[in-house]
């Protein structure tokens, strides 16, 4: 049960983390784009120094669990989303409501027209670039762990990657829920697993080759 509950704890503080990295990339909109991407990294950072769970950064280490490590996933998931939600729905309150709902309306509206294998197949190379975050803490160098922790991030969001739970912040701040919702949520909820999984696999493919 104490396990439980600290991954539920954390788990809604990594919703809250990546909720303000999401708030501040809307509020660099549409002028400081490059920079907000770099803000948003922040979250993420805060996450990996104080081992927090975040569902992103946790699935892509599945095979190295025992299955009951699927209950932690699911939990996680949850509590990310609700910390996400609370987070925006608050924030939403503040005179930075408006510019924040506008903004986050033109990135959901992009989405929500967009097609499922598209939404697919981006959610798919988000979960490389987390899953690189995550083990980029692996190097020795200072510089290096925090550079594989901002540059991926960059990257995702520059390039338009999904990420499940930073996409709750936009379509919280956009107001938007239907069943389109949740279907391409599902869709990145998968996505980000197998992008995850697959580079895991790959990395340790690399090392059994390395050890042979």
């Amino acid at each position: 049960m104490k396990h439980y509950l600290e991954v539920t704890i954390s788990s809604f503080i990594s919703g809250l983390m990546i909720a303000l990295g999401a708030t501040v990339y809307l509020s660099c909109l549409p002028a400081n784009k490059i920079i907000g991407s770099f803000m948003f990294g922040l979250g993420l950072f805060t996450i990996i120094f104080f081992k927090q769970w975040l569902y992103t950064g946790k699935v892509g280490f599945v095979l190295d669990n025992k299955p009951k490590y699927l209950i932690d996933l699911v939990l996680c998931f949850a509590m990310n989303i609700i910390g996400v939600v609370v987070t925006c729905l608050l924030i939403s309150l503040t005179r930075a409501g408006d510019t924040l709902t506008t903004n986050a309306t033109a990135l959901v509206n992009a989405k929500q027209n967009d097609t499922w294998y598209s939404i697919l197949i981006l959610s798919i190379f988000c979960g490389m670039m987390i899953y690189l975050a995550v083990k980029g803490q692996q190097v020795e160098s200072k510089l290096a762990k925090i550079l594989f922790v901002f540059l991926p991030v960059s990257l995702f969001i520059l390039c338009g990657f999904e990420h499940v739970i930073a996409n709750a912040a936009y379509y919280t701040y956009a107001r938007v829920f239907d069943a389109k919702t949740v279907l391409y949520f599902a869709l990145m909820f998968i996505g980000n697993a197998i992008g995850s999984i697959i580079l895991d696999l790959l990395f340790k493919g690399v090392e059994k080759f390395r050890n042979n």
